[in-house]
């Protein structure tokens, strides 16, 4: 009897040592968001939500950190998810050159200034975009404004690359691509003056001289004394004054990442390709057509045209 109250007792103190003991990870995810709250905290939420909802990683671990703690995160089998530019960047410029990385909500031609160690291999690198292909772009003006046939866009050398596949696009569909090129900032005003006479829409893609928070009012502005209707690229220029938006919410991006995350092989460190965004949404600014005498289509069928979201 003393044996078998020996054997249990050993037993329980076996069963309770391993329930203080946490289980290996497969692979640890950090988030690393440029900020606190706004869009930075929709993307870690739908992140984590998307990986809650997947029996894959019920081993995982998800940590936020801050850009601090980066040259720490040295394990092989270690993912780092930047979120934002900002944050993309403080983990380049800190990476240890083993740590995996899936930066989320980046410009797709701000990528190729992220300076990695030469000791990462690129395999082990990719981003989920903050912006849209080509093809998306266009076929929200061709959708929106069907008699529209000269596409304006005005852009600085960081978009050489977007330029051509913007090109490619338009010739697909019978459009005109009139391009102003800058170089300075105080170039972009006399650069819309130039192409918006000449243009039926202009479109806006991200770029750090051309558009971008600092003179996105202005540019707007200039847009609507031309009466020429704006499409952007985000859901924050539409309530500003772009008449028709195309874009990723962050809640879009959050998952697409965390697809992306599921995907990755902690013992090689390898990821998918870097890729847009499968899911978008379409939104219009109904009182700014109206003001520029603009007739917009059926919001919910261009959406089922495009294959958006809906909202």
């Amino acid at each position: 009897m003393r044996r078998r109250l020996t054997v249990l007792r050993n037993l329980l103190i076996l069963l309770a040592c391993m329930a203080c003991t946490p289980l290996r990870a497969d692979g640890v995810v950090h988030l690393i968001p440029s900020g606190e709250g706004g869009a930075y905290r929709e993307v870690v939420e739908a992140f984590r939500a998307a990986f809650a909802s997947s029996r894959q990683i019920r081993n995982w671990t998800l940590e936020e950190l801050d850009g601090r703690q980066i040259r720490a995160l040295t394990g092989e089998n270690d993912l780092i998810v930047p979120i934002g530019l900002a944050a993309a960047h403080r983990v380049s410029d800190h990476h240890s050159g083993q740590a995996a990385v899936l930066s989320l909500m980046v410009p797709r031609v701000s990528t190729g200034r992220l300076g990695w160690p030469a000791t990462l291999p690129r395999r082990k690198i990719s981003h989920v975009y903050i912006d849209q292909p080509a093809s998306r772009s266009l076929a929200l003006v061709d959708a929106t404004f069907p008699q529209a046939k000269r596409v304006g866009l005005v852009v600085s050398a960081e978009n050489d690359e977007t330029v051509k596949w913007l090109q490619q696009e338009a010739a697909r569909r019978h459009l005109k691509l009139n391009l102003e090129s800058v170089a300075r900032p105080e170039e972009v005003a006399p650069a819309l003056r130039n192409v918006l006479p000449e243009s039926d829409v202009l479109l806006l893609v991200p770029d750090s001289l051309a558009i971008h928070a600092g003179n996105a009012k202005y540019v707007l502005l200039t847009t609507y004394r031309y009466r020429v209707p704006v499409v952007g690229f985000s859901q924050g220029l539409s309530k500003a004054g772009a008449v028709a938006a195309v874009y990723s919410s962050p809640a879009q991006i959050g998952r697409q990442g965390a697809l992306m995350a599921l995907r990755w092989k902690p013992e090689s460190g390898d990821l998918p390709p870097s890729q847009h965004a499968d899911s978008f949404s379409v939104t219009f600014n109904p009182h700014v057509a109206r003001s520029m005498g603009v007739v917009l289509p059926d919001l919910g069928e261009v959406r089922r045209k495009l294959g958006a979201d809906d909202e």
